[in-house]
């Protein structure tokens, strides 16, 4: 079996489903990737992809820190949190096979736009003032 690491943003996107793409790979956040096993592991990025010749797709991914995010919803307080298994230690190698979902554990809070144009909002969010209303305009053609 061979191998191919793919590292270009770009190229690893086009191997993983599109959420992955754009919100994950090359860039930093707080996300979780709930595991076959009910696990979820706290990743702030996706660093690169391995393919196999057999089709199997491994994700190097830069670990957050282990335990329940803040702000987290009832329901996925339950859940087992694992992160960096000890300071620093801060790559691992996943499975793509073994995620059923990614989740971003970003608050509504932290997510509103500075209006720092170096920190602009993905593709997914419009963040453009919405179209101006059209007003009714009566005109009076009996005299």
């Amino acid at each position: 079996m061979t191998w191919t690491r793919i590292t270009d943003p770009e190229k690893v996107g086009a191997c993983l489903p599109a959420w992955f793409a754009g919100r994950m790979v090359g860039l930093r956040g707080s996300f979780g990737l709930l595991l076959t096993t009910g696990d979820v592991i706290r990743v702030t990025s996706v660093a690169a992809a391995h393919l196999s010749s057999d089709g199997i797709v491994l994700l190097d991914v830069l670990l957050d820190v282990a335990g329940v995010p803040v702000g987290v919803d009832l329901a996925w307080k339950a859940k087992h949190y694992l992160g960096s298994p000890v300071p620093g230690a801060t790559i691992a190698t996943v499975n793509l096979a073994h995620i059923v979902a990614a989740v971003e554990f970003t608050m509504a809070e932290m997510a509103v736009q500075t209006g720092d144009p170096a920190a602009p909002y993905g593709d997914e969010i419009d963040d453009s003032p919405p179209p101006a209303t059209p007003e009714a305009v009566s005109q009076n053609t009996t005299s």
